[in-house]
């Protein structure tokens, strides 16, 4: 039997709750991606609105729905949740598929990215930092992005998985697809590239086992000793090569944005590289107002929610950058406070699905911080900037950063 994911026509949605909103769609002269999210506050839309942009989906405004979306799975699913919505999509374990199943591959993965394991990867992350930094920092300039956020993260995952890191340019244009593309023969074409690509990976493991994350899946077995379906071990490594190399690398653009126009705020982070636990308070705010996802679920069944009407394969759009600016929620949301000490951000979601490598992307963050800062103390941005810079989607974002100092 086949079973359908797709959302009905909206003819459930009242017209008081439509809003012409597409969160692909960054307008010409907008530099900011999280500017269209910001607008609609400004516009004070309903805090629980209806766009047919992408194929039709709801909109949560306020911390509490967001945070009630991620934890209520049996209300709310990961299961086929994409926007815009296609079908067949990769069933992406463990977070395309909700509890209890989605416990064999979190259980397998979570002792990988514990913060005991993430700080075993320091030396490792510092010496990839100083490797790509000490590149550009005595030449005055570069594109952070394309010379430094999309490298760190990207390499240090591809090493993990056990990928050739020498196709990283290649990786890294699958991922543009992937994030950004809308249109549905583009999108089935690049989740089918990306899965020849894991294949081939666990092909070779298979007769090459090595001490890395593809042979770990490759290998891995369930509660009754027998391997773990392929597919299923497929559908878990489209998730990690799809999430290790798009979202850490745009929060880094956006926190490096922020430094390099904000003169302060480099003072204030230099004064605390040498004290940790205040250096990741700050990081933990910078995390909190740099959210670049807009992540999605689908309504399990026809529901009545807070008054109004869900129905059965709706899609819901949870703005981390609106939840993490409530004002209900933060103090002086929309002021930057390295030393927030109170930080109930959603950056990394809530629930049984929050993400897997939180410790890591702090990790990666937090080694790059310290590193650049004592290198490259004062840098600002470039004086032209390129067109049409900006992106949105699941993950907003800029296509280039970039930057400049006094040598």
């Amino acid at each position: 039997m086949t079973h359908s994911f797709l959302p009905a026509p909206p003819d459930h949605v009242p017209e008081e709750l439509m809003v012409d909103f597409d969160m692909f769609d960054i307008p010409s002269g907008v530099e900011d991606p999280a500017e269209i999210w910001r607008e609609l506050n400004r516009r004070a839309v309903p805090r629980i609105f209806y766009t047919r942009h992408n194929g039709g989906h709801w909109v949560f405004m306020d911390y509490d729905d967001i945070v009630e979306a991620y934890r209520d799975w049996e209300r709310f699913s990961t299961h086929y949740a994409v926007v815009p919505p296609i079908e067949p999509f990769p069933v992406m374990q463990p977070q395309g598929v909700d509890p209890p199943q989605h416990k064999v591959f979190r259980s397998l993965l979570a002792p990988l990215f514990t913060p005991v394991a993430i700080r075993d990867m320091t030396e490792e992350l510092k010496r990839r930092t100083v490797m790509l930094v000490d590149k550009f920092a005595d030449r005055g300039h570069c594109d952070f992005i394309a010379e430094f956020a999309a490298q760190l993260p990207t390499g240090t995952f591809l090493h993990l998985m056990g990928l050739p890191e020498e196709r990283l340019p290649e990786f890294l244009k699958i991922s543009d697809v992937f994030f950004r593309s809308t249109d549905e023969a583009e999108r089935q074409a690049n989740a089918m590239q990306v899965y020849g690509i894991i294949n081939e990976l666990f092909t070779e493991k298979q007769a090459n086992p090595a001490e890395d994350i593809a042979t770990l899946l490759v290998q891995a077995r369930g509660e009754d000793g027998e391997l773990l379906p392929w597919q299923d071990k497929l559908d878990c490594a489209f998730l990690l090569f799809v999430a290790g190399l798009d979202t850490v690398t745009n929060t880094m653009a956006y926190v490096w944005r922020y430094m390099a126009t904000t003169p302060q705020a480099r003072a204030t982070l230099r004064e605390k590289l040498d004290d940790p636990s205040e250096l990741l308070l700050a990081v933990e705010e910078l995390l909190r107002i740099n959210s670049v996802s807009n992540l999605f679920r689908r309504v399990k069944s026809d529901m009545d929610y807070k008054g109004v009407f869900l129905k059965e394969n709706d899609r819901v759009i949870m703005p981390n950058t609106i939840a993490n600016r409530d004002p209900a929620v933060f103090e002086n949301p929309e002021t930057i406070d390295l030393d927030r000490k109170v930080n109930r951000h959603v950056t990394f979601g809530v629930g049984p699905h929050r993400c897997i490598g939180s410790h890591l992307a702090k990790r990666e963050i937090l080694v790059a911080l310290d590193y650049w800062l004592r290198k490259i103390p004062e840098f600002e941005l470039a004086s032209q900037m390129p067109e049409g810079n900006a992106f949105g989607g699941p993950v907003m974002g800029f296509k280039s950063l970039p930057l400049t100092w006094k040598v």
